[in-house]
């Protein structure tokens, strides 16, 4: 896994598999936040990033875009070895605790059930509430309970499966792990709401002036 600084408080880490798999890594004045927890052989290299590259600096809090395997891989040893809970929409918590099955959300989804956490283990996000810096937006449509978090001060936006971007180029989710693809692209309106400079996509990389290239993203589903 590769570590990158995208902005101030914000790092990316990533990995191929074989589409790039991007986790982050939010700074602040009281420690670290984890957005989403990537894949199970992040891992260790987080662990190694942690005392290195971040100094030992405590991780603070998780907090999820969405419970999607290639979210959560990394978290059962992470909070294995962390006493830290895992915070998410409360829509999303019954697909993390086992009592709902990402399955039955779309005809012919390509989901996969996952290895259920314990209730103790996860909270619901406050979503009038801050996390490191960061505002949550309820952004439903690829899951039910995706959330995506912007840095108001960095002008980044964590959009998690909201969008892909491929070249730099503004996309849509990838429509077979996608609950509802119009819900989905009806909350890709928040880049106009917002305003963000960057839009980090957990897959394909960094979107610039995203709000400039989602007008015509929906016309082109649309058409």
């Amino acid at each position: 896994m590769k570590f990158k600084q995208l902005t101030r408080h914000v790092w990316a880490g990533y990995t191929y598999w074989p589409l790039p798999v991007m986790v982050w890594i939010v700074e602040d004045h009281d420690g670290l936040t984890l957005v989403d927890g990537g894949l199970p052989s992040m891992w260790y290299p987080m662990r190694e990033a942690l005392r290195t590259t971040f100094g030992g600096r405590p991780i603070n809090r998780i907090l999820l875009t969405h419970g999607h395997s290639d979210h959560i891989g990394m978290l059962y040893e992470l909070t294995e070895e962390i006493s830290v809970a895992i915070m998410a929409h409360e829509i999303e918590i019954p697909f993390l605790s086992g009592e709902k099955s990402y399955t039955t959300l779309r005809e012919g989804s390509k989901n996969k059930d996952i290895k259920p956490f314990p209730k103790n283990k996860i909270e619901p996000l406050e979503m009038k509430g801050s996390y490191g810096g960061m505002i949550p937006y309820h952004t439903p449509g690829h899951s039910l309970g995706h959330v995506a978090f912007y840095h108001p001060e960095d002008r980044i936006l964590l959009a998690g499966d909201l969008f892909t971007a491929i070249f730099g180029k503004l996309r849509r989710p990838i429509e077979k792990f996608t609950a509802n693809m119009e819900e989905s692209l009806q909350s890709g309106a928040i880049v106009n709401r917002l305003q963000p400079k960057l839009t980090a996509c957990s897959h394909c990389g960094v979107v610039k002036e995203a709000s400039l290239q989602y007008c015509k993203l929906v016309k082109d589903q649309t058409n």
